[in-house]
């Protein structure tokens, strides 16, 4: 986890990143996956008297920050079958391009705001093998077995969730500790409570360089308002999207 104090606002790429509020899903709350539109969140007014929210002790950062030129936050909830499609489908190729190409430093952070079955569970295994330094391993075998930890009644919940976090070689023990010390829980209830002042009312939200992105969009939309904000501020031009 690392440092990265996020302000939602108007940003200098209104008409790029605009793009990506059109015809985007998203899970609502209560346990469904509904798709709600794009009109839900706004960039809100950047102004000397809004608060800039912390997120240093909260969620996963993948890229190097000190080569990245954007950020970009993610609330996303386990449950929520938008969120799965994302990161199975499209976070690969946005992860090769722009994370690991040096660009873009990518934090998740874990919500449950959807509700839904073993989801409360499902972020805790992911916060607590999280800690043990193998977030993304957890998170994208959470996603890809989605469907089969939902279904599952709650009392067999705690094996399944355990094998989970055998198969990608989690401390059996510390993680173990962690479920029950209280501090993971926490740290989900903190996510929880930033996302709803930050106006998150679906999954995926994103927070791209402070502006609002509720759904996941189409990838090559994605990966245009990215090359776009990328080379307005490595003072070069965009890669056309193939």
């Amino acid at each position: 986890m690392q440092s990265g104090p996020v302000t939602p606002r108007i940003s200098p790429w209104n008409a790029v990143l605009g793009v990506l509020l059109l015809a985007l899903g998203a899970c609502g709350g209560s346990g469904n996956d509904a798709a709600i539109g794009a009109d839900a969140p706004s960039a809100a007014p950047d102004d000397m008297g809004q608060e800039i929210v912390d997120l240093s002790r909260l969620g996963y950062n993948e890229g190097n920050p000190e080569e990245a030129v954007v950020r970009v936050v993610e609330f996303s909830d386990f449950g929520c079958v938008f969120c799965a499609r994302f990161h199975m489908q499209d976070y690969g190729t946005l992860h090769d391009e722009f994370v690991a190409g040096g660009d873009v430093v990518w934090k998740y952070v874990p919500i449950t705001i959807g509700g839904f079955p073993n989801g409360n569970l499902a972020a805790l295994t992911a916060e607590c093998v999280g800690e043990q330094g193998a977030f993304a391993p957890i998170r994208d075998l959470l996603f890809e077995d989605r469907e089969t930890w939902i279904a599952t009644p709650t009392a067999e919940s705690g094996e399944l969730f355990r094998s989970y976090a055998e198969a990608v070689g989690a401390d059996m023990a510390a993680w173990e500790q962690c479920l029950t010390a209280g501090e993971a829980s926490a740290r989900i209830e903190q996510s929880n409570q930033i996302a709803s002042e930050l106006g998150v009312r679906g999954t995926p939200t994103f927070i791209v360089e402070g502006f609002p992105v509720q759904g996941a969009p189409p990838l090559a939309d994605f990966q245009m308002a990215l090359r776009q904000m990328v080379a307005d501020l490595r003072g070069g031009a965009p890669t056309p999207v193939s």
